[in-house]
């Protein structure tokens, strides 16, 4: 979708003729990635035979469906809260060789936001240092706890991509795009009594977002919008959108929509100290790697692994191919083709 910047009068005109009326949110784009990889995946376990084969796919249609529910969560606060906003779900964008998946752009009055949601079980913890130390409890025991990739670093990198294409493009120049993160278990705690303002303002229960957009719409803005134009940035939104489905490969395995819920084993009752480390060189790493192999191969980089699978890498951190089996995304092509390599980035970070 190519967007036509009008005349000047033209645009005049349009102005005086929209209007403020919009009380509650419009769904401009539903979500479906999650329902056709599902779908995919079902259809592939019913030819599989190995055990082997069919555990890994059944486990990654676990994550998928937890994911989905964790994003229905978030929708289903969004669309209730009365506010007047554009709601875009489930949307992959390409731009300069750059690419992201969104969970939720919305588009309101004074701002566009980008909220990533995560579904993780356990509680989370952000240090001082702004450090995510995901715990897991069972009784008064703690039995697993583990440092984690930052879901607000990550969203950050969305960002940049979907600024990118909006002033490359002249939609936007100073619209200020803003980011969030929601957990979506509603048994998870978060604690952020110690997290850097940066962070303690961008995370919170999906519960909370309503509070949040409150509170953010209610602070000054350089922009305010009416009707028509909210749904003009929407629609162009959705029109940037790719099926993932259409892209080339189609037989490689790109699952590449996280979520993480692990079901801890009663006998692991050891306590792990967390060993929260910079993941920052690891993923200069992986990136060189991406650029590389796709020069070498004459592919683009999201075909080596999208930004979703180098998130997964750095947070699963595998260091076995069997390992690497685990991390969606990644499958027996891309093991045979470069997985050792890889492991050998991660042990060697």
């Amino acid at each position: 979708m190519t967007f036509v910047k009008k005349p000047f009068l033209a645009r005049f005109v349009d102005a005086l003729k929209d209007k403020e009326e919009l009380k509650t949110p419009i769904i401009v784009k539903h979500g479906d990635s999650m329902d056709l990889e599902i779908a995919r995946l079902q259809k592939e376990l019913a030819d599989k035979k190995s055990p082997d084969d069919r555990k890994k796919i059944e486990q990654q249609i676990k994550y998928l469906e937890i994911g989905k529910a964790g994003e229905q969560s978030l929708l289903f606060e969004l669309t209730n809260s009365f506010l007047p906003m554009m709601i875009l779900h489930d949307v992959y964008i390409e731009h300069k060789g750059l690419n992201a998946q969104f969970d939720f752009i919305i588009v309101t009055r004074k701002f566009f936001m980008v909220i990533e949601v995560k579904k993780y079980y356990g509680n989370i913890t952000v240090n001082e240092k702004g450090e995510f130390i995901r715990t897991v409890n069972r009784g008064s025991r703690t039995v697993f706890k583990e440092g984690m990739y930052s879901p607000v670093r990550q969203v950050e990198r969305q960002v940049e991509v979907l600024q990118s294409m909006l002033k490359d493009h002249k939609i936007i120049e100073r619209t200020p795009i803003l980011h969030a993160v929601a957990f979506a278990n509603e048994k998870t705690v978060i604690d952020l009594k110690k997290a850097p303002k940066n962070i303690k303002d961008k995370v919170f229960r999906s519960d909370g977002i309503v509070t949040f957009l409150k509170a953010e719409l209610a602070k000054k803005s350089p922009m305010h919008f009416f009707d028509k134009r909210m749904q003009d940035f929407a629609e162009y939104i959705k029109g940037q959108h790719i099926n993932k489905h259409l892209l080339e490969n189609p037989d490689e395995e790109e699952v590449s929509f996280y979520t993480e819920e692990e079901e801890v084993p009663v006998a692991a009752t050891v306590e792990v100290e967390p060993v929260p480390v910079s993941n920052e060189d690891l993923e200069v790493k992986l990136k060189e790697f991406r650029k590389k192999t796709a020069d070498e191969s004459g592919r683009k980089a999201f075909h080596i692994f999208t930004n979703k699978t180098l998130d997964s890498l750095i947070e699963i951190k595998p260091t076995t191919l069997e390992d690497l089996r685990k991390v969606p995304g990644i499958g027996d092509k891309k093991i045979e083709e470069f997985g050792a390599e890889l492991v050998g980035i991660i042990n060697d970070n």
